[in-house]
């Protein structure tokens, strides 16, 4: 094992609510509760912290389970006790049945792998899964920020469906007519009741710049079925969009928390402080998290020596708890104020960021109840090139909250207009949002009450 590399993350899949009358959504077992996708590359993992983790153990006592070596063998804490004695010899007559009836011949190896797949599987964790080689090269990949595909961010929905949440500006998706809110039916005629997961599906929308990909969307605002013909190009994906929007205040969206959006993130605030920035309004809205480190080095130059959040688990079979301190240091004066933007697909890393920032009382939540990812994994990436990743710890804000399956509440709850709902963010007319609309409201209340300099 000293060979694989490991890291702990948040991950999520953003909730969405299609019409009665949408397609048949696949079966459960085939998507699970996956990720959030990035059509343009691929999958995008939510919060990520290097731990060390707790291993089986496949060497040890010959007496209990083998595969034709005695080094070969499961060991335990208790071998003697009796229910683990019938779950072994369970397990070794299914093995047996399976080597010597399933209808493929399959080598020790591919029954092996089967049972690991499984085992990983049968937890009933959503955030709790194997990836191949394939695809834990495509997550990889991911946070690189240049793509080749259509420039559509998806995610896999309770209901199984991959649903387009954002779009990227000027890329082919927008300009083939996608919306936000469609949902993939096909990829170049194949359905989605035939593609396993995410990553099967990043890698059929990807391809090479100047070929087409056929794809057939549902538009649940229409009950429409549209297909589409599109083009792909290298896409650039935008992690930090800045600018004033008057006097006084400056907006900041983060679209993803992937490597080196911090100091994106930070040079964004020093900036907009030059042009005269007291107060920001932070857009984490359709933001599924990203990678803990870059939230951490956020939170630590916007707040004071205080605890950030604390991680509880278990580590080396151990309960462990991990807390994240800031340091007195900070790039931001003690008075700014945050105006920050949620809504039902902000989640993990983003409710972090929003939920600490709040508890310590320098944050108004404006818009719609977040996801509510309050657990964490650990991804070791084994020897082969695949990976695991393991449900291990909780995460709590700094007024001991854990938000798992219940999100944030809005300070002010602002719901989109209907006719604005469908469009990408960068192309909404700021006059339409009516959420960043009560965040400047907010904001200018804040400075009008302060006293003349």
């Amino acid at each position: 094992m000293n060979n694989e590399n490991q890291f702990r993350h948040l991950d999520t899949v953003p909730e969405s609510n299609p019409e009665q009358n949408k397609p048949e959504k696949p079966p459960r077992n085939v998507w699970g509760y996956v990720l959030t996708a990035l059509i343009t590359a691929t999958l995008t993992f939510i919060l990520t912290a290097g731990v060390a983790i707790a291993v089986v153990s496949f060497a040890g006592n010959a007496n209990l389970i083998s595969f034709g070596s005695s080094n070969s063998t499961l060991s335990f804490v208790d071998p003697d006790d009796p229910a683990n004695k019938a779950a072994l010899d369970k397990l070794q007559r299914i093995y047996e049945l399976v080597d010597g009836e399933f209808v493929d011949d399959l080598t020790d190896a591919e029954l092996i792998d089967a049972m690991a797949r499984g085992l990983l599987a049968e937890l009933d964790n959503p955030y709790t899964f194997y990836l191949s080689a394939e695809q834990n090269q495509l997550i990889k990949e991911s946070f690189a920020g240049n793509y080749s595909g259509i420039g559509a961010m998806v995610a896999i929905n309770r209901d199984g469906q991959a649903e387009v949440t954002e779009l990227t500006a000027g890329g082919p998706a927008i300009e083939a007519g996608v919306k936000l809110g469609d949902i993939f039916l096909e990829v170049d005629g194949k359905p989605m009741t035939e593609i396993k997961d995410v990553t099967e599906l990043a890698a059929l929308v990807r391809g090479e710049e100047g070929t087409e990909v056929e794809i057939r969307f549902y538009r649940t605002s229409t009950k429409e079925t549209l297909d589409l013909s599109i083009v792909r190009r290298p896409i650039i994906s935008t992690t930090v969009v800045a600018r004033m929007l008057e006097d006084g205040i400056g907006y900041i969206q983060i679209r993803e928390f992937s490597t080196g959006v911090s100091g994106k993130f930070l040079t964004a605030v020093k900036e907009l402080q030059n042009k005269g920035a007291t107060q920001l309004v932070i857009d984490l809205r359709n933001n599924g998290g990203g990678l803990a480190n870059e939230v951490l080095e956020m939170l630590d130059q916007m707040l004071p020596e205080v605890e950030i959040t604390r991680f509880v688990g278990r580590r080396n079979g151990e309960p462990s708890t991990d807390i994240k301190m800031s340091d007195a240091d900070s790039i931001v004066p003690a008075d700014m104020r945050y105006a920050i933007l949620i809504n039902n697909m902000t989640a993990s890393a983003s409710e972090l960021m929003a939920g600490s920032l709040r508890d310590h009382g320098l944050a108004r939540l404006i818009g719609e109840q977040s996801y509510g990812k309050g657990s964490g994994t650990i991804t070791v990436e084994l020897n082969d090139g695949s990976a695991v990743q393991l449900t291990n710890f909780l995460y709590y804000l700094p007024k001991g909250d854990n938000i798992e399956e219940k999100g944030l509440t809005p300070d002010e709850i602002v719901s989109l207009p209907e006719e604005a709902r469908s469009e990408p963010l960068a192309l909404l007319d700021p006059a339409d949002d009516t959420q960043l609309q009560a965040a400047i409201s907010w904001l200018r209340s804040l400075m009008s009450a302060r006293p003349a300099a």
